[in-house]
């Protein structure tokens, strides 16, 4: 717990981008501050409902949740199509002995906060009947099998019972609460060889406000011919043209319920386990009920016009933003660019956190390979933070242990009520996620949603440009090394050293060439083995690289051939590299406990490359060279 005073309370949420999270959230958010609340809200962007790699990404902000720094978690329980993402979070919270308050369905041990749709539902039938006497009612159900689905198509059945209507099972369709399965039980209905409905009933807005488009397509009048309802209450029935009869759940109660059951469990009190809210019943027209007020303008058409404005803005930028992340080959670059679209957070506090090993540029072929494979669950122990702003001021950067969620997050909370956590993924990969201080007034989640996806595009995209161009630079290091030497090998040579042999032709400068040749190879390996063969060919590469200036080539051309090439200002330059190549390998000798001697033959040549001579002339001379002191070593009498 940060704050000794001021609870603070997870609130978790998925699928966060409809009017029903949009209106919870704005009441989590306007009572927390009379309940001396802090909230910290964990939302994933998916319902979670298929569960495949997208929405296991999405699922690891839940990951996040640190419950030491907890009082209490709050859960929007049915926005959660995954149980046992929610059983986790509730499971993790138990076990920290924190109180969990279910909003919306029961869970057993929890506190659990419900609405009364079965009343609800029951008293728009009753009104079908008593008021304005209809007997031939259809029903459009959710989902087969989904709990409300199930209990409302109950509720139809009784009132239908009460009333002496008999059950036609082939009344009742599923529209599995959304528009494109309602039209299909309308025509299904339509197409029945029962006599057509005189009213049907939806278990949500959505399906009835379907219901009302096919049904006026198909030519019947509503409600003259058929009588249509909704549940749920959404601004879209409201405001629609004749208006939908709904019931409409009060959920600012329902929070302010949460809220005090959280209250009362703090002051040490025992609250009841189960709480219920009631709906209020609207009669729209829909029904055949006339409204009170005619209305002159939709104000919904009005803000939907404002959104399509804003739509073509957002974008826009988000076109622009595309573009110009994806025109930059690094991490750094991105988020660079990302400064320009700040406005595009929508709040004026932010914090974009990164995993500590996205950033990391893998060099080793076998990390890059293992890295592809890689999958993460959750976040990594440190998180980087890469931008930051507050109040159009943009922080420093810094890592953080994940633990803490934020740096100074206490801090943070003594000067906000709240931070959103959101994540940052591709797939199932672990990105990041974002942190941002939540106004229900300036964010618009759907916004944010197809925002934050880009950003995550455009790093995974970044990072798969780097991790190509370490396998182009591993393989083409590969191409052009000695895998024994780690100096250049005859086609690496040839590339490095052209163009600086074709520069010296043009600005009359000076060149070296040394062809060096190990002594004794062969005795080597046949008395002790190729292993010390090997070392014997690696010591003359070391002694090479140790004496070669920066800009020299070194190279094993095969076995035991080596070439030296590089521009000097003198040919006392190649002498000093001539006695140091001598030093190392006396120095060796002296100190490796061998019991053979490393020595090799070594010819250069230095001078003024022209038009009439090639770079292989030049090695031919310095080979010239190195057979010469070749041979005088053998005359000196070494044998091996």
């Amino acid at each position: 717990m940060l704050n000794e005073e001021k609870k603070i309370i997870a609130i978790c949420t998925a699928g966060i981008n409809s009017e029903y999270i949009d209106t919870v959230l704005a009441s989590l958010h306007s009572l927390a501050d009379s309940f001396q609340y802090k909230l910290l809200y964990f939302n994933s962007f998916s319902n979670l409902f298929d569960f495949e790699k997208h929405d296991v990404g999405e699922s690891n902000i839940f990951h996040l949740i640190n419950y030491d720094l907890l009082d209490a978690v709050i859960l929007l329980s049915e926005t959660f199509k995954r149980d046992s993402v929610r059983d986790e979070i509730i499971e993790k919270a138990k076990l920290n002995n924190l109180p969990v308050v279910s909003i919306d369905h029961y869970i057993e041990g929890c506190f659990n906060v419900n609405f009364r749709y079965s009343n609800s539902m029951s008293e728009i039938i009753e009104h079908l009947i008593t008021k304005h006497h209809y007997r031939r009612i259809n029903f459009i159900a959710g989902q087969k099998g989904n709990l409300f689905s199930e209990e409302r198509i109950e509720v139809y059945k009784k009132v239908l019972e009460k009333h002496g209507i008999p059950v036609e099972e082939e009344r009742i369709g599923y529209g599995e609460f959304w528009g494109g399965p309602a039209e299909k039980v309308i025509r299904g209905f339509i197409e029945s060889d029962l006599p057509m409905p005189e009213a049907i009933v939806c278990a949500n807005d959505t399906m009835a406000i379907a219901a009302f488009k096919y049904l006026s397509e198909a030519g019947y009048r509503i409600p003259e011919d058929i009588a249509v309802t909704g549940f749920d209450g959404i601004r879209e029935a409201l405001e629609h043209i004749p208006s939908i009869t709904t019931a409409k759940h009060d959920y600012y109660e329902a929070i302010a319920c949460s809220y005090r059951i959280l209250e009362q469990y703090f002051r040490g009190e025992t609250p009841e386990k189960q709480h219920w809210i009631d709906s209020k019943i609207i009669y729209g027209t829909s029904c055949g009920c006339e409204e009170a007020n005619t209305r002159v303008y939709s104000t919904l058409a009005r803000d939907l016009y404002e959104q399509i404005d804003f739509y073509d803005h957002f974008n826009r930028l988000q076109i622009k933003m595309t573009a110009k992340l994806a025109d930059t080959d690094s991490f750094y670059g991105v988020f660079n660019n990302l400064k320009d679209y700040a406005e595009n957070f929508l709040v004026d506090r932010f914090w974009l956190c990164i995993v500590d090993d996205f950033l990391s540029e893998k060099k080793v072929l076998s990390d890059i390979i293992e890295e592809q494979t890689f999958k993460r669950v959750g976040y990594s122990a440190t998180m980087n933070m890469m931008l930051a702003q507050k109040d159009g001021e943009w922080q420093g950067l810094t890592d953080f242990h994940t633990g803490s969620l934020l740096p100074r997050l206490d801090h943070i909370l003594e000067e906000e009520n709240n931070v959103m956590f959101l994540p940052l993924h591709v797939l199932d990969r672990s990105i990041g996620y974002v942190a941002l201080v939540y106004d229900p007034d300036k964010v618009k989640m759907h916004h944010l949603y197809h925002f934050f996806m880009n950003i995550s595009n455009a790093l995974e995209a970044t990072r798969i440009r780097q991790r190509q161009q370490a396998l182009i630079d591993n393989l083409e290091n590969k191409y052009v090394h000695d895998p024994m030497t780690g100096l250049f090998n005859r086609r690496g040579f040839y590339q490095r050293v052209e163009p600086v042999y074709e520069q010296c032709v043009r600005e009359n400068m000076p060149i070296m060439v040394m062809s060096v040749d190990l002594n004794g190879l062969k005795y080597i390996n046949d008395t002790y083995g190729h292993a010390d063969g090997d070392i014997a060919i690696s010591t003359v590469g070391k002694a090479l690289s140790n004496a070669a200036p920066p800009l020299f080539t070194c190279a094993r051309f095969g076995g035991d051939e080596y070439v030296v090439a590089g521009q000097v200002e003198s040919k006392e330059e190649t002498k000093e590299f001539y006695k140091n190549v001598l030093a190392f390998l006396e120095d060796f000798n002296e100190n490796s406990e061998k019991p053979y001697q490393v020595n090799a033959s070594i010819g250069y040549v230095t001078g003024v490359p022209n038009e009439q001579l090639t770079l292989d002339e030049f090695i031919k001379q310095a080979d010239e060279n190195m057979y010469k002191e070749k041979v005088r070593y053998h005359a000196r009498g070494v044998s091996r």
